[in-house]
């Protein structure tokens, strides 16, 4: 048993564990060799591998055509692998397997006449070379092999000759770091599905019993990460050798049919045996749940209306197990539970061949004809997202469809008349992100639609009084069209569950004859007595609402199911109709409210990743427009955990709100407050302690995790005065934007408590000089050992004309991971405090900064990670061609370039947009 260090390997794969769906896409490979090999022009920070050919006169294993030269790179110094961190004990058999794997990676890309030095880091190395030049293949390829021992001194290399190659080998993660390599293996990579498996299987992996047998259900994964991760869950705390071995066995069953990921389908098949009643549960996400998922409110009920269970608190049980299974993953901050794509798949192609009919999923595939006719005949399910139609079928016969999605197919403007007509068992329809303007009369015969998903479509404005005979609609979701108004018909759903609406109400001349004078007619909303979730967005220009939204309150508080509420108040005194009729915001789960008068922006100023990270929390208000510090608002904002100031009049600084008003608050937002000079004053919040001779529990802003602050013209400071200890002692992000007069950020006794936050963004912040503000002498600087932000992780400095230096000598950020530089002209030299960190992927920049910096403190051997950008014409005509490269396929494969990775992030922002992010800067395009 050989032991294994997992720190390294550990933020690898803790996304895995966190149940997100984006998380794991680079880390479901169909097998171990095609995916886990990393293929660069510079290595990075863990190990290198160098290949090339070479003829030589030493001595010599004589075979045909060339010489290969094998050789073991030294270092002194190497810590002991299993220095920190959890200790995984590694099986022979599992080393040898990985020893099995690298060879047969490089068998196969010897043969490229690119790859000329290959570099093997890790445990074994040696062990790959020793059989890998005794393999026929080499011998066939090379007339000369020749092994020896070298001493690597710096990033010296060993001289080629022309048709040579060479491998070199070391146990140091480290040790080929500073060689340009052609192809690197990582012998850790090949031993991650082992580690991953015993973190997710745990202690029950360690039993002479289990061990044989865990190491073939690993093996029989062929290095299907999502498979192992599966499988682990499945397996933990089972002791019993006979369902290890019931899972070993069940991975190299043949399917009865072709399947598209045969691992995954074996790996599910023998997860839903294991699961019993539970199995029910799973088949009816994976045969009703959409691609975005369902509120888990929601899919509860449904399984009590299905008979699938009796209880609430069975169904939370089974929730949650399936979280932990891995079979579903939280979103929405947990409100709502999705599946991933793949294992939907499988999963429909499980219980497929046991209902009738089967599913039929043609989603992203490109599509621009809908299928034949005898395919919508025997369908189940249809799924057609994501592609490219133009038309759909006149009036297909599919009498046994109960599911039909039809979203984001941007060029669909028409639905047929008759195009429902045969489709009487449809229950859930998605139209998303299409073009069409009109619903045709047909689908008002679909009695038995439970939910409808007609989001995002802006071109469609008039809802028919028909909807009211679609009597058993749970759902109805036109959150993102322009609907002018809404039916008096609506309110006949009676079993009407979640609403969501979104009014254009522009008052354009050419739709003045379309407009209604009643937004939402009285009782409507009233009558929706089931309803747990509504949501109305309406234009702020549009003066029905005026008049309607006291009514509307009112109807809102008669609803006892309500528990998720989102509405815009133009009046702050309308907070108090929902407190005089005893409607406490504690009632509700979630809630949105927008407060305060203001216009519709066309473009905002903010960027798509800010006001989706708003959006996204549980608990979010925004104040428009405000003077002064109303009651009302205080109110509200001690349950809120999203706070977005905008536009605030008299404001001068954020603690005015009252500290204790916003222990809560994770996420704020601050745009265009004038008059905020900074944030939080310390010694006004001491003297008010002391005035009130108690002592505050609650740190200030102790909850805070996401600060972003932008166009604030009189902002000096980021604090004021003593700091607390605790306080923002939860931030992670901040982003300060366009703060024309802000000349200190942090201060020593600040930087004490961040010690969790991991990307700071600073743009169009002319004054300042430095990050960090103190007065410390060099002498004592010098002696300073402190390592502040210990975990930042991502540094992004644009325009800041005079910045003159990062830290002040001070050693901050020993872990980022890319920094990013433009517009800094006087910023002119990286001193090695700046770029101390052994993770440094990436420093993007301009390529004369780059140059002109001075060669005595430059960083040398960072040329490799430089990614140069000669000014904002290039920039952003690289942001564009990578948004449509992001755009699709971003989320179906990882990047071959890991710098640009972590450099550039991608945000779909709906209706057609996206956005590429550089440093904190977005930039907007059209995706279709």
């Amino acid at each position: 048993m050989t032991p294994v260090d997992t720190s390294k390997m550990y933020s690898e794969i803790i996304t895995l564990l966190d149940h997100s769906m984006d998380d794991i896409e680079a880390y479901v490979p169909p097998e171990v060799i095609n995916k886990m090999c990393k293929k660069s022009l510079a290595v990075d920070t863990t190990a290198t591998i160098h290949t090339k050919e070479t003829r030589s006169d030493s001595k010599v294993e004589q075979g045909k055509k060339g010489t290969i030269h094998r050789h073991s790179a030294v270092k002194q110094g190497e810590e002991a692998s299993a220095q920190h961190g959890n200790i995984i004990f590694v099986p022979e058999k599992i080393c040898n397997l990985a020893v099995d794997f690298a060879i047969n990676q490089i068998s196969r890309d010897i043969e490229n006449p690119e790859v000329l030095r290959i570099g093997i880091s890790g445990r074994d190395a040696i062990r790959v070379t020793s059989q890998l030049k005794n393999l026929p293949q080499i011998r066939k390829m090379f007339d000369v092999v020749v092994q020896y021992k070298y001493v690597s001194r710096g990033n010296q290399l060993v001289e080629l000759e022309e048709h040579s190659k060479i491998v070199s080998t070391t146990r140091l993660q480290k040790a080929h770091r500073r060689m340009i390599v052609d192809l690197e293996i990582r012998m850790e990579d090949h031993l991650l599905s082992w580690k991953l498996f015993c973190m997710n299987v745990g202690k029950v992996v360690r039993s002479s019993h289990i061990q044989g047998v865990a190491i073939d259900v690993v093996e029989r994964c062929c290095g299907h990460l999502l498979a192992i991760v599966l499988m682990g869950r499945a397996l933990k705390e089972v002791n019993d050798v006979s369902i290890w071995k019931h899972a070993s066995h069940a991975l190299c069953v043949c399917p009865t049919s072709q399947m598209k990921d045969s691992i995954l389908f074996n790996a599910l098949a023998f997860i839903c045996e294991q699961l019993g009643s539970k199995t029910n549960c799973v088949k009816h996400c994976a045969l009703n749940m959409d691609k975005e998922g369902m509120d888990k409110v929601h899919l509860i009920q449904r399984w009590i209306k299905d008979d699938l269970i009796g209880t609430v608190g069975e169904g939370e049980v089974i929730v949650e197990d399936l979280l932990n299974a891995f079979l579903l993953e939280s979103s929405q901050n947990g409100v709502s539970v999705r599946m991933r794509d793949e294992i939907r798949e499988e999963l429909g192609n499980l219980f497929g061949p046991k209902l009738n009919p089967p599913v039929l999923n043609l989603g992203g595939k490109g599509l621009t004809m809908p299928p034949n006719d005898e395919a919508w005949e025997e369908a189940g399910e249809i799924c057609l997202m994501n592609n490219e139609l133009f038309e759909l079928p006149d009036s297909p016969n599919c009498p046994q469809l109960r599911v039909l999605l039809l979203q984001a197919n941007p060029f669909l403007t028409v639905i047929p008349h008759l195009f429902f007509e045969h489709m009487t068992s449809l229950q859930i329809l998605d139209l998303s992100h299409t073009r069409i303007k009109f619903l045709p009369k047909s689908l008002f015969k679909l009695f038995k639609l439970r939910n409808f998903f007609l989001r995002g479509c802006e071109l469609f404005m008039k809802v028919p009084p028909e909807v009211g005979e679609l009597s058993n609609l749970e759902v109805l979701d036109f959150e993102g069209t322009e609907i002018i108004s809404l039916p008096m018909d609506v309110g006949k759903l009676s079993k009407l569950m979640c609403l969501k609406l979104s009014f254009y109400g522009e008052d354009k001349d050419e739709r003045k004859n379309n407009r209604s004078t009643t937004i939402i007619p009285h009782n409507v909303i009233g009558k929706l007595l089931q309803s747990e979730e509504l949501s109305i967005d309406v234009n702020p220009d549009d003066e029905r609402w005026n008049g309607t939204v006291k009514n509307i309150i009112k109807e809102v508080c008669s609803l006892k199911e309500l528990k998720v509420l989102k509405l815009y108040l133009p009046e702050i005194v309308l907070l108090n109709d929902f407190m005089w009729n005893e409607i406490p915001f504690l009632s509700l789960s979630r809630f949105s409210f927008i407060v305060g008068g203001h216009l519709k922006r066309i473009i905002s100023r903010l960027p798509c990743e800010t006001t989706f990270e708003f959006k996204k929390q549980k608990r979010c208000l925004k104040y428009v427009n405000g003077e002064d510090i109303p009651v009302e608002i205080k109110e509200v904002l001690q349950h809120a955990t999203a706070l977005f100031l905008d536009r605030h009049l008299t404001l001068t600084k954020l603690s005015e709100f009252g500290i204790e008003n916003m222990k809560k608050l994770e996420v704020c937002v601050l745009g265009e407050c004038k008059e905020i000079q900074t944030l939080v004053d310390g010694a006004e919040i001491n003297k008010q302690e002391d005035n009130a001779r108690d002592v505050n529990e609650d740190t200030v802003l102790g909850s805070l995790q996401y600060l972003s602050i932008h166009y604030m013209k009189n902002l000096r400071s980021f604090w004021k005065g003593p700091v607390q200890k605790g306080c923002l002692s939860s931030l992670k992000s901040l982003a300060l934007h366009t703060c024309p007069q802000l000349t200190t950020i942090f201060t020593l006794d600040l930087l004490e408590n961040l010690n969790i936050l991991e990307e700071l963004v600073i743009e169009n912040c002319p004054k300042i000089s430095s990050l960090v503000t103190h007065e410390l002498p060099a002498e004592e600087i010098q002696l300073c050992s402190i390592e502040h932000l210990p975990k930042l992780k991502k540094i992004s400095l644009h325009y800041m004309h005079e910045l003159v230096s990062i830290s002040s000598g001070l050693c901050i950020a020993p872990k980022v991971e890319w920094m990013s530089f433009y517009g800094c002209p006087n910023l002119k030299t990286l001193s090695p405090m700046d770029v101390s960190s052994s993770n440094l992927k990436g420093i993007i920049g301009e390529v004369d900064w780059w140059n002109e910096l001075t060669g005595n403190v430059q960083p040398e051997n960072l040329d490799s990670i430089f990614v140069p950008v000669e000014g904002a014409t290039e920039l952003m005509n690289q942001l564009q061609k990578l948004v449509i490269s992001f755009s699709t396929e971003a989320r179906e494969k990882p990047s071959q370039h890991p710098v640009l990775d972590a450099l550039f992030s991608f945000h779909e922002c709906g209706k057609g947009k996206g956005t590429i992010e550089f440093g904190g800067a977005m930039h907007q395009f059209d995706l279709y």
